[in-house]
């Protein structure tokens, strides 16, 4: 995602792209855009010890010393242009403290980061790309797969619960036509249990599109998790799925059809796939 950002004309917005986290992800990093991380709509503000007429001033005080940007000092002219790009962002994102969901999303930081999005897209920010995460997948130990208290069931709970919540709103706002989720992990899991009652890294993955226009379906093989040497779709003595899709070929797709851009250039290779016509 930071190299297609990079590689859209110029000037950028700097709400392009936004990322709810503390740090920006690796995915989004470029080295020619900046991403705005902002975990937290209300904490995104300026900051000043005063209040009413002394803060304005202050405010109005920075963005003009920040309208200096000297050509031969590039250190200073980053600076005054992040601060620039910080300051044209603040009331367009302050605006979206004020989203009134169509529905109740969870307390959680998943639910209430994918609720910033949806105000975000109905104040119309213009950004282009979110990103949002939710750990704890690592189970290597006490997944727990039998009960409702056990890891793996909370995990999926706090999934199911804020996409639900995130695309029945977009519905309900008239936005699910306009956007593209996608979920990804970055690393899958093995079928057997371990000796500590969790599984450990696996071969293969799985992805999830969730849009108005994407076409809803499995695109690609259903697994069959019989332990047999000639089942074609398990690998390493029966311990992994075997992957069939290059997860690039995903990123092509949606890069190509749904962010207009152009795929080859941005993955450095052509990993276009027939069949994942998903978007």
């Amino acid at each position: 995602m930071g190299r297609y950002l990079a590689a859209l004309p110029p000037p950028l917005d700097p709400l392009v792209a936004w990322n709810t986290t503390g740090d920006t992800p690796h995915a989004l990093q470029s080295s020619t855009v900046s991403v705005a991380s902002i975990p937290s709509v209300s904490g995104y503000a300026f900051n000043s010890p005063n209040t009413g007429s002394e803060a304005t001033l202050e405010r109005a005080a920075a963005t003009s010393i920040a309208s200096h940007v000297p050509v031969d000092k590039p250190h200073v002219a980053f600076v005054s242009t992040s601060v620039q790009a910080a300051m044209a962002t603040l009331d367009r994102v302050a605006a979206v403290g004020s989203f009134k969901p169509t529905v109740a999303y969870p307390t959680n930081g998943f639910g209430q980061a994918l609720q910033a999005i949806a105000g975000a897209m109905a104040k119309g920010t213009g950004t282009k790309v979110f990103w949002v995460q939710t750990g704890g997948y690592d189970t290597h130990a006490s997944q727990d797969t039998n009960s409702d208290a056990g890891a793996y069931v909370r995990l999926m709970v706090t999934l199911n619960d804020g996409l639900t919540a995130f695309y029945n709103d977009l519905k309900n706002q008239g936005l699910l036509s306009q956007s593209l989720l996608l979920s990804f992990s970055e690393f899958g899991r093995r079928i057997t249990e371990n000796g500590s009652r969790g599984t450990d890294h696996g071969s293969a993955s799985v992805m999830m599109a969730m849009g108005g226009s994407v076409r809803g379906g499995l695109f690609g093989t259903a697994a069959s998790l019989t332990a047999d040497a000639q089942n074609p779709t398990l690998e390493n003595n029966t311990q992994d799925v075997k992957f069939e899709s290059d997860f690039r070929s995903v990123y092509a797709k949606v890069i190509d059809n749904w962010l207009g851009g152009d795929s080859v250039a941005v993955l450095g290779g052509n990993f276009r796939k027939s069949g994942l016509d998903f978007v």
